[in-house]
């Protein structure tokens, strides 16, 4: 039978990430229960704009913008590196990155349109 921590490591293993990330990730089973969801979701499509925009660190919203006007805004220590950041647009997961590893990446598509865009003009 398999245990909740193998099933764990399994999984971060698959995912490919560093050691420092699969540490950090493997204490945190509720989080790492959702992003194996957050993973199976479909990108955004090229050219989504968002209505709302939110930035959470360590799981603890500290930006919000709602239609480019930022509505919400907590102080961070200058110091303050948080383990994980994660970036939601419209309430959906987007992008999910510890210290520049992906976890979750759902806007790679419309980055690549926009890079394009700007190219071409």
């Amino acid at each position: 039978m398999t245990t909740t921590e193998e099933l764990t490591r399994l999984t971060l293993a698959e995912w490919g990430l560093s050691p420092q990330a699969t540490a950090i990730l493997s204490r945190e089973p509720d989080i790492l229960s959702d992003l194996a969801q957050d993973r199976l979701l479909p990108p955004f499509p090229p050219g989504y704009i968002p209505d709302v925009v939110e930035v959470l660190f360590d799981d603890i919203p500290y930006i919000r913008c709602q239609q480019g006007v930022v509505t919400y805004l907590r102080d961070c220590r200058q110091d303050y590196h948080p383990a994980f950041v994660e970036y939601r647009f419209d309430d959906e997961i987007a992008v999910f990155h510890m210290d520049g590893e992906y976890v979750v990446n759902r806007i790679e598509g419309v980055a690549q349109v926009t890079a394009l865009q700007a190219f071409l003009n």
